[in-house]
């Protein structure tokens, strides 16, 4: 199996490195920082999964993604996802990604993950149901109207980050932050953050139980 590595602390790159060297069948066909040439690489190399890590610089994480699909539609990608909740990694599948892998797993799940995506399955599997009926259905709840990139700033939001701050981690102007802030009040129904963090509260979305 054919495996691009998107990841953009060279540390963890190493780290995934290693643990795949010792399996033989899975082979490192490339690896960079940059989402940007990871696409670029995408296009020329023969590869059966991409690892991406979602706060890859140069393009957004979501951005990436769909990138990468653009570029070869069925190729399976691997988010690797520093969020903890699971409707974030079914924003994500919904988007295109066939799985999505907490950024502190353990080396042989993140095997298992890469062979069960490598395979045509999703990852976790348990999400992949939920994900269908969510698609084919109506949201059960005001944020599963969000889009991807709503409820990245839903998130930001919610655990405290500047708007400054989340402009910069996303590659995004001030100006367009702000009106996806907007949008999602709208769309939550809320007027103001402390009605937002509230809300999240409240729907007991992993992150925000307090």
């Amino acid at each position: 199996m054919q495996i691009l590595i998107v990841e953009h602390f060279p540390v963890v790159r190493a780290g995934i490195r290693q643990w795949l060297s010792a399996t033989p069948d899975l082979v490192i066909a490339g690896e960079t920082a940059s989402a940007r040439e990871g696409v670029n690489m995408a296009a020329s190399l023969q590869l059966d999964i991409v690892l991406l890590d979602i706060a890859t610089p140069h393009k957004n994480g979501y951005e990436a993604l769909l990138a990468f699909k653009e570029t070869r539609q069925t190729l399976p990608v691997l988010i690797i996802n520093g969020h903890p909740e699971q409707f974030h990694a079914l924003q994500l599948m919904n988007s295109g990604a066939s799985g999505c892998f907490p950024a502190n797993g353990e080396s042989d799940e993140l095997i298992r993950a890469i062979r069960a995506v490598g395979s045509g399955k999703h990852y976790p599997e348990e999400i992949a149901p939920r994900r269908q009926v969510e698609l084919d259905g109506e949201p059960r709840a005001l944020h599963e109207k969000l889009s991807p990139r709503e409820y990245e700033i839903f998130h930001s939001i919610c655990r405290g980050e500047r708007l400054t701050e989340t402009a910069d981690r996303l590659s995004l102007s001030l100006s367009t932050v702000n009106r996806y802030r907007k949008q999602v009040l709208v769309k939550i129904g809320v007027e103001d953050i402390p009605g937002l963090i509230r809300y999240a509260v409240h729907q007991g979305i992993d992150g925000f139980q307090y």
